[in-house]
């Protein structure tokens, strides 16, 4: 399956880490007020942003982008839906045209394998 990248296109972690710092700094914002007046409903309500910080993080945890190494795409992050999670190699459209193959390797590595149509 032959499928197209962007250089730079991988996902960024800095919309995750603003939503997780949100959530966090509400929980501490909570327990705050709990401590000034004294209502137990803040400290029982402070448990829904970290159980919520808990489900965005097991939700999307194998989000991040996979780095090219080698080929025409050598140094590109490429998103980790490009890739999917069940394929030993990927087929990326080459910048000057043309096919790219690269072996999924190790937890976030894609070695260049050559032309897309050509086996080893």
């Amino acid at each position: 399956m032959s499928t197209g990248a962007r250089r730079g296109a991988g996902e960024t972690g800095s919309g995750r880490a603003g939503v997780v710092f949100a959530l966090l700094l509400s929980t501490a914002t909570l327990l705050m007020v709990w401590t000034w007046t004294g209502g137990v409903l803040f400290a029982v309500v402070s448990v829904v942003p970290i159980l919520a910080v808990l489900l965005f993080c097991l939700w999307g945890g194998d989000r991040a982008p996979y780095e090219a190494i080698g080929g025409p795409w050598d140094g590109a992050r490429v998103p980790a839906r490009t890739v999917g999670t069940d394929r030993d190699v990927v087929v990326l459209r080459a910048p000057g045209g043309g096919d790219a193959r690269y072996a999924v390797v190790g937890a976030r590595d894609l070695v260049y394998r050559g032309p897309g149509g050509t086996v080893d």
